[in-house]
């Protein structure tokens, strides 16, 4: 059991103590068999944030203060003034280690303000000695140079820096995809990190914020690396992608009771709906070829078999998650990670009727709404009800705008699905107050 399910449990022991449902004997082995739930306070959360963004602060204005007069003063003045900050923050890294190696916020800070100090020290050392090198190699040296404090410090905030970087640095590649590929062998590094990460606490904002980042971080490495040998295949690559966040924000180790703690099913559905609408206009297909962003033909033969064999492995991870949920016979989350599935189909099928594919989404999203919908009264969730209804109402207004209607026909429409948002609540309401 995870930590908030046993927090749950504990504080509903008074409850079944007093009606008689466990004995306190039972209660006590209960909590002796699970044992002390460790959490972390609202305090340290605050000296966390407090303490990264002290040294944000600190480490900009030092960048600030090297900047005024720069010139003026000598080469070894300035190599020293370049190194001073990183030898300042090597020592803040070595004294946490030493004398508090177990407060998340003096680690989390010192990570991060050597992390800064690193940069500043090659870009300053760079100018001094006119080293040459680019932008990229610039971003890529830094990088690498403070991914091991996310290991050594067992910092999240380096490896998120780490992320933001090499998604930066691959976008200064996206018309070489020879080097663009490369983000995702370098992103592999924080997986042990990030699971490390997850298995210390999955409920805390550090895991949260790297969830997201990383999200985030991977969907526009994506759009720079991948996809670029046929036209068109972002149509699949991107569906893919979502609902593989999806499926894993499904898994247990991701099952919170907020969504701002589960970005990967969060953005993951989100994702998955977007697309799916953007599935149901015709100017997609028509025009599928034209949006190959960084499309290269030169790219053939052994150079384009990272670019298949990623691009293979991601869509293959979504089918196969896809299949678990079916074997399970979750329908309803399967359903909305049945996207990748249908995009193959519908890009197979584009050549022989551009109506096809948008028969197919326009059906699947009319399917997926009534199923949330279905899903909601059985579970007599509001939540999972407007959701349900909201994505119908899209689908067709969006059906009415792109069609020729009357405006008099579109705001009955409009009135109809309002009127049915108002009367399935208060359907829902009254049997909620019956049944208690």
């Amino acid at each position: 059991m995870n930590k908030m399910g046993i927090k749950w449990l504990y504080q509903e022991l008074p409850e079944l103590i007093t009606r008689g449902i466990l004995t306190q004997e039972t209660a006590d082995k209960i909590r002796q068999y699970y044992g002390e739930v460790k959490s972390i306070s609202k305090m340290t959360v605050m000296l966390i944030i407090l303490g990264t963004i002290g040294a944000l602060l600190i480490g900009l204005g030092i960048i600030l203060l090297f900047a005024h007069n720069w010139e003026q003063l000598s080469r070894l003045t300035r190599a020293v003034l370049s190194l001073a900050p990183l030898a300042i923050g090597q020592g803040l890294a070595l004294w946490v280690l030493w004398k508090r190696p177990q407060s998340s916020a003096f680690k989390e800070g010192s990570a991060t303000f050597l992390s800064l100090m690193v940069g500043a020290a090659i870009a300053l050392i760079s100018q001094t000695y006119n080293i040459p090198g680019d932008a990229g190699t610039f971003i890529l040296t830094w990088m690498l140079l403070i991914m091991p404090l996310a290991y050594l410090m067992q910092a999240s905030l380096p490896a998120a820096i780490y992320l933001i970087g090499i998604t930066v640095w691959s976008g200064t590649y996206w018309d070489n995809p020879n080097k663009a590929i490369l983000f995702w062998p370098l992103a592999a590094i924080t997986i042990p990190h990030f699971i490390w990460a997850l298995r210390q606490e999955i409920y805390t904002l550090r895991t949260t914020i790297l969830s997201l980042i990383m999200v985030i971080c991977v969907s526009f490495a994506a759009s720079f690396s991948l996809g670029k040998t046929w036209h068109g295949s972002w149509i699949i690559i991107f569906p893919s992608l979502y609902s593989v966040f999806y499926f894993l924000g499904r898994l247990e180790v991701n099952k919170i009771t907020t969504n701002w703690q589960r970005p990967l099913r969060l953005i993951g559905a989100i994702g998955l709906f977007i697309l799916a609408f953007q599935f149901t206009f015709r100017y997609i297909w028509q025009h599928l070829d034209d949006y190959s962003y960084g499309m290269n033909r030169n790219i053939s033969g052994i150079n384009a078999l990272p670019d298949y064999i990623i691009t293979l492995a991601i869509i293959a991870a979504a089918v196969l998650l896809f299949y678990d949920q079916v074997k399970r016979k979750n329908i309803t989350i399967s359903l909305l990670g049945a996207v990748p599935l249908l995009a193959i189909i519908a890009y197979l099928v584009r050549g022989q009727s551009a109506i096809l594919p948008l028969m197919i989404f326009n059906v699947y999203l009319f399917v997926l709404s009534l199923s949330r919908i279905i899903a909601g009264f059985r579970s007599n969730n509001f939540a999972v009800i407007n959701t349900g209804m909201l994505m119908l109402a899209i689908l067709i207004i969006a059906r009415f705008f792109d069609s020729d209607v009357s405006f008099i026909i579109k705001g009955l429409v409009f009135i109809i699905v309002g009127v049915g948002f108002l009367v399935t609540n208060a359907i829902l309401a009254r049997r909620m107050r019956g049944a208690k």
